[in-house]
């Protein structure tokens, strides 16, 4: 039996769920190269539903079709119809950047006379 680790970065970037012809504010909470969960707004829709996930991250567009895993009045989470390996970097490298520590300059020495 073999074990795989999962890993999943945690992030609040502005989504959308497109749904048969409209769209529904969420925010991607939660991504995996697999899948992600989303935080909604008292939205519900129905497991088992494809939707299509469109979200911007470090300027560039994604629109990823997914499968509704679950839902609850909170949150939804999804499945992505192919895994998503490249928008899992893009997020993790973008988040790495966002958490960065600002560079601080060494103060500049003094001459004495």
């Amino acid at each position: 039996m073999s074990h795989t680790q999962s890993f999943h970065i945690n992030t609040m970037y502005p989504a959308q769920i497109n749904y048969h012809g409209r769209s529904f504010a969420a925010t991607l909470g939660s991504l995996t190269p697999e899948g992600a969960l989303l935080e909604t707004y008292g939205l519900t829709l129905p497991s088992g539903m494809e939707v299509e996930l469109s979200v911007t991250i470090a300027r560039e567009p994604w629109l990823i079709k997914a499968l509704i895993t679950h839902t609850t009045p909170h949150e939804i989470g999804l499945m992505f119809k192919h895994s998503q390996h490249k928008l899992f970097s893009v997020a993790r490298n973008d988040c790495t950047l966002a958490f960065r520590p600002p560079i601080q300059r060494k103060p500049e020495a003094t001459l004495l006379r």
